[in-house]
């Protein structure tokens, strides 16, 4: 799964195997790690230029503060107005009949130096997935009926 935090064990398991010589393939197979959640570690730990000994004395919350700091990614003006601007059109994607190239053509009249319509689209994607997360649910099929209102009104 993707984005699924490793528990800290496993991480001074990366590091034991890194630091006995055992290569990257052989470290991620072992432990069932990918390769890049591995090469992430190890790269952390020689920044860090700490030795091992040192690592394997520090409790799993010292342990998860050296390696699980996130940095943030500086978000330019330009984009940071564009997501200022989708919870607006969030709302008014909700009325009927207006579609996101609507929206975008208000968007760009506001702001005419703004992105175009396909980094647009891709940039609101990103944005829903953060912010309206799906859940999936699993149903027997058969053991209910769901009725999918397509328009604002029913024939």
């Amino acid at each position: 799964m993707a984005n699924k935090t490793t528990d800290m064990s496993k991480i001074r398991k990366v590091l034991k195997f890194y630091s006995n010589g055992k290569s990257k393939l052989f470290i991620s197979n072992y432990l069932s790690l990918s390769r890049n959640t591995v090469k992430k570690y190890i790269s952390l730990f020689e920044v860090l230029g700490l030795s091992f000994e040192i690592i394997n004395e520090k409790t799993d919350a010292e342990l998860e503060l050296l390696f699980s700091h996130t940095t943030e990614e500086s978000v330019s003006p330009k984009l940071q107005t564009l997501y200022d601007y989708f919870p607006v059109m969030e709302r008014e994607l909700k009325k009927v009949g207006v579609t996101i190239y609507r929206t975008w053509e208000q968007y760009i009249a506001l702001y005419p130096d703004g992105f175009q319509i396909t980094q647009f689209r891709h940039h609101y994607k990103i944005w829903a997935k953060r912010v309206n997360p799906v859940m999936h649910m699993n149903h027997k099929s058969g053991d209910k009926m769901y009725v999918d209102y397509a328009g604002k009104t029913l024939l």
